[in-house]
């Protein structure tokens, strides 16, 4: 019986397994374009490649890199095959061919060609990282894909190359229109119509049509959240999904966010990437076989409820970052007093804290004291313990406790952020509260509208808020102004003009980087070398009651007169006794 692999690669056929080729004659007769057979002399060189070189060729050759694995190896074998050049491909792990180093830079100038001429064809640019994108895309999807490509056009590995400035230029445009096409809804308007100044508490309304309340696990504990028995409110659901709030886990009492939550598709059950940009969009699911789309249920939530969340928001934030300044303080009084210590003298620290049993395992190989052994047992081990293959072992598995830890924590940083992000978009982007952002979150903002992003974080964001107000003013001035970064969508209210509820709520708990950050927010001048925390707190209450000095000093001093004038009415009444 002949070879007749028509559905699947050839692998287990009977050529395959005579270690022989597939001929013409096997497949039941058919055309090798219509099967998926692997088993030619192409296929086997091109299943010896890696991934990203099967990519780099296809796109050398002018086809599509839209498809899964088995795909896209099919494409490049059939081209190799018809046009009888085998050896125009190449493999990274140190076979030579034609394709190889010295066509890199045709391959890479190929792509920047092919990104330049669909450069308004953003699903298509994003699609070249070899993952299938689509309009309605989500963002986690959109990022990844990005990165990808940005790996390959990226200026940095491309130096001197203009067109690679050009093409990455490209990229990064439809990757924020596919990402926020919210930004650009109005940009092909006809009409010049005036931008409008969001408010403070922006109130979003939508409608629920093919909308999915999706199910949202534990990252933890893989328990459902939300079930009507723990007993949330059903806006919680809004909170969650638009990264304002955190969550506490009824089962193992893990706290977490929509960042680190597991999102399941209402479709197919499997987990999707999810990314809080998302909720008021439509985006199709990450699973080939599925491939649906689907939106995020919006509940109804009353104004005064949605007020009192980002209110509570603010606070907690408020608190998150004055534990990690004194968590700060502490690291650096720490790192201070072990600077002079070296890695022998804390492996012997930790050996003496064994000894004294503050210390349950031996810090060389892990091993454990019983119940009821003490110091002499503990002696004893360190004396015996010069198992290298243990010792070896037992520091890899710290090392590897150690990342495990850092990696838990950078999600939650990461988690952080995102609220603190959402917190401060909620509450209509003030530049008073950009003190209240990350590092990384204020330097995205800073490349936003082309601004340097090194130096301190009041250097930033005195630059940031500087920058937002001067070209809110133009706008205000001359009604023409193009502001590229939008700066129509911040609320530049000044301090005395703002709110007291957006204001910190103790001044004096905050340390004096932190009022720095909230000086440089609401555009005080202050000396960041000589102006020491209550200088800064003077100089920001003075700017927050300028004006209104003179106003309650003349009050008291009416005030006083009156009393003056009573008091001597009252003496003019007097009659002595006689």
């Amino acid at each position: 019986m002949g070879c007749r692999c028509d559905s699947n690669a050839c692998g287990s056929c009977a050529c395959s397994k005579a270690n022989e080729l597939c001929t013409p004659q096997c497949h039941g007769g058919q055309s090798i374009d219509n099967v998926p057979c692997m088993n030619t002399e192409a296929g086997k060189k091109v299943k010896t490649m890696k991934i990203k070189d099967v990519r780099t060729a296809l796109i050398a050759n002018g086809l599509s890199i839209i498809g899964d694995r088995g795909e896209l190896y099919k494409r490049l074998a059939d081209q190799i095959r018809k046009s009888g050049a085998s050896n125009s491909t190449s493999n990274e792990s140190g076979s030579t061919s034609a394709s190889g180093k010295s066509n890199e830079g045709d391959a890479k100038n190929e792509l920047f060609k092919i990104i330049l001429e669909n450069e308004d064809n953003y699903p298509f640019i994003l699609s070249l990282s070899g993952k299938k994108i689509q309009a309605n895309s989500g963002k986690a999807e959109l990022r990844k894909a990005y990165l990808l490509l940005s790996s390959k056009v990226h200026p940095d590995k491309n130096p001197g190359n203009q067109e690679a400035v050009k093409a990455f230029q490209a990229l990064l445009s439809a990757y924020e229109r596919l990402a926020n096409p919210e930004k650009f809804a109005d940009e092909d308007d006809e009409d010049e119509k005036p931008a409008k100044k969001r408010q403070k508490t922006e109130r979003f309304t939508r409608s629920n049509g093919g909308c999915f309340k999706t199910k949202v696990k534990c990252p933890q504990c893989k328990t459902e959240w939300g079930l009507p028995v723990v007993g949330l409110e059903d806006c919680a659901y809004n909170f969650i999904m638009t990264g304002l709030k955190q969550y506490i886990c009824h089962v193992c009492s893990c706290q977490f966010g929509c960042m680190t939550a597991l999102h399941y598709c209402p479709h197919c059950r499997k987990e999707f990437s999810y990314d809080p940009d998302d909720y008021h969009r439509k985006i199709t699911c990450g699973n080939i076989k599925c491939n649906k789309e689907f939106g995020f249920w919006m509940f109804k939530v009353s104004e005064r409820r949605e007020k009192e969340v980002r209110q509570e928001a603010k606070e907690l934030h408020e608190s998150r970052l004055k534990k990690a300044a004194q968590k700060k303080r502490r690291a650096q009084r720490a790192g201070n007093r072990d600077a002079g210590e070296d890695g022998a003298s804390k492996q012997r620290l930790q050996e003496q804290l064994f000894l004294l049993q503050l210390r349950d395992s031996c810090p060389r190989c892990g091993w454990e004291l019983e119940r009821g052994e003490g110091h002499d047992e503990a002696q004893q081990h360190l004396t015996e313990c010069n198992d290298k293959v243990k010792i070896r072992e037992y520091q890899q598995e710290v090392a590897d406790e150690e990342a495990e830890a850092r990696s838990k924590l950078d999600a939650k940083a990461s988690e952080e952020e995102i609220l603190a992000l959402k917190q401060w978009e909620s509450n209509g982007r003030q530049l008073g509260q950009l003190w209240m952002l990350s590092d990384t979150m204020l330097k995205r903002q800073c490349e936003t509208f082309n601004l340097p992003i090194k130096g301190k974080r009041h250097e930033l964001i005195q630059r940031l808020s500087q920058h937002i107000r001067s070209q809110a003013r133009l706008m205000i001035t001359d009604g023409k102004t193009d502001v590229s970064g939008g700066a129509s969508g911040y609320d530049a209210c000044s301090l005395k003009h703002a709110d007291a509820e957006d204001l910190p709520q103790n001044l004096n708990s905050l340390d004096k980087e932190q009022l720095q950050d909230l000086c440089a927010s609401y555009g005080v001048k202050f000396n960041p070398r000589k102006d020491v925390k209550k200088d800064l707190i003077k100089k920001f209450e003075m700017t927050r009651y300028k004006g209104t000095e003179q106003q309650l000093m003349l009050g008291y001093g009416e005030e006083k007169n009156k009393r003056r004038a009573a008091i001597k009415d009252k003496d003019e009444d007097y009659v002595p006794d006689e």
